[in-house]
């Protein structure tokens, strides 16, 4: 059996498919929120590659369904 979440992105409101255990998130008022991968991509370019940090890996099962 698998389960998969599904949501918008916090940041774009674009409707995704994600892995609730494995999706990068940002936390909102104490809450994690999901992030889709364009917009990850995008932050860590702003966040990380810009400032010469190397960029936070996406996990390859963030957007996949997940055996429970």
């Amino acid at each position: 059996m698998y389960m998969m979440a599904w949501g918008n992105c916090i940041n774009c409101k674009g409707f995704m498919g994600y892995n609730p255990d494995k999706v990068p998130s940002l936390r909102i008022e104490g809450e994690r929120e999901p992030l889709c991968e364009a917009c990850f991509n995008e932050w860590n370019q702003i966040h990380r590659i810009r400032k010469g940090l190397k960029p936070i890996p996406l996990n390859k099962e963030a957007y996949a369904p997940q055996e429970c």
